[in-house]
């Protein structure tokens, strides 16, 4: 009887440890890449819906072997409101002021390496 009860228990917490996590997981919002093996000036970007204090999440791996690559995210007015810091591995966090379409734009310039940014809401 006791291991009935223990097993019900188990299968419980179980599932409520599963759909805790399947509604608080982060959510998807895009991704981009980028290898370059000879110096390349480019822009590549990518868009989103957000909304007012909504949490953004961005991982971020870099491989720079020359030239600059500059992260940022744009509102839909062309302004400038989060920069990433330059670094190999990064994982930061951002919340944002009001519901807007956003973009985020990775910049290369003379650059030689490769890149790798994922994007994902907190909500």
């Amino acid at each position: 009887m006791k291991r009935k009860a223990f097993a019900v228990i188990a299968v419980i917490a179980a599932v409520g440890i599963i759909s805790v996590y399947l509604l608080t997981r982060p959510k998807a919002l895009g991704n981009m890449s980028g290898s370059c093996s000879e110096q390349t000036t480019e822009t590549s970007d990518i868009s989103f819906s957000g909304e007012a204090g909504g949490r953004i999440k961005f991982s971020f791996k870099s491989d720079i072997i020359s030239g600059d690559l500059d992260i940022a995210l744009y509102d839909s007015a062309g302004n400038e409101v989060y920069v990433l810091d330059r670094a190999s591995e990064l994982e930061t966090f951002f919340t944002l002021e009001r519901s807007d379409t956003y973009t985020l734009a990775a910049e290369c310039n003379d650059f030689i390496g490769t890149y790798e940014i994922f994007l994902y809401s907190l909500d």
